[in-house]
């Protein structure tokens, strides 16, 4: 009689290691979502400060650019020839 509840208590014992082995793996994948969502959201920030801070370090360069764009098409305007763009044909 005993050799039958050991083997029930370690059929029930074995039926519930299996669903706390598929809890396990199930709480571990989330974890793992989790794990990447946050690395992705790092990267966005830290993609978007590095932006920001080229932009900042190199502003006189590219206030620079932007006067000698706007004086050059303001140059072209007054001589009479616009800035082209494509032509287009009909």
């Amino acid at each position: 009689m005993t050799g039958i509840t050991s083997s029930l208590s370690n059929l029930l014992g074995s039926i519930l290691d299996i669903f706390r082995s598929i809890l396990n793996t199930l709480l571990s994948s989330l974890q793992g979502v989790g794990a990447v969502c946050v690395t992705s959201l790092s990267s966005i920030f830290d993609l978007a400060k590095g932006l920001f801070e080229f932009l900042l370090g190199n502003i006189v360069i590219i206030a620079v650019l932007v006067v000698a764009f706007v004086g050059y098409t303001a140059f072209q305007q007054r001589q009479g020839r616009g800035v082209a763009g494509g032509k287009k044909n009909a």
